[in-house]
């Protein structure tokens, strides 16, 4: 979980993450669905192309085209899933709601953290932590 944590701990990497799995790739764009300050917009970008999140788009005439998710920020993506579906649970009414829907069968989902054996969704004190041995 440090390893997670750490690459996206600060106050914006997580939205950026967001806007970039909901199709925001321009700078601009970034910008307008996250509101961050240009300056640390651009450092957090650089921090999560440097980290492997993220990596420019193809160049439009010499110059950087945006920004784009690899798979390894596409797997962060699903956590940016499940952290919305505590928010849609916990927030207030001041948000509207939104739905995502499954382009595999056309139908709206809500993430989940499933156990890969059983298939039952995993709730809070379902489980217990097993550290793997050290060696010496």
């Amino acid at each position: 979980m440090a390893v997670a944590l750490d690459a996206v701990s600060d106050r914006w990497s997580l939205h950026i993450v967001r806007a970039a799995a909901f199709g925001a790739w321009r700078y601009t764009d970034i910008l307008r669905a996250v509101g961050a300050p240009r300056d640390v917009l651009s450092s957090r970008l650089r921090k999560l192309t440097a980290s492997g999140i993220l990596r420019p788009r193809m160049p439009e005439k010499g110059r950087l085209a945006g920004y784009e998710l690899t798979q390894k920020g596409r797997d962060l993506g699903q956590v940016v899933l499940v952290l919305k579906r505590w928010g849609d649970a916990h927030g207030g009414d001041d948000v509207p709601p939104v739905d995502f829907i499954h382009d595999v069968c056309g139908e709206v989902f809500v993430a989940e953290v499933h156990c890969r054996a059983c298939g039952k969704a995993i709730r809070s004190g379902e489980f217990s932590v097993h550290r793997a041995p050290q060696d010496c």
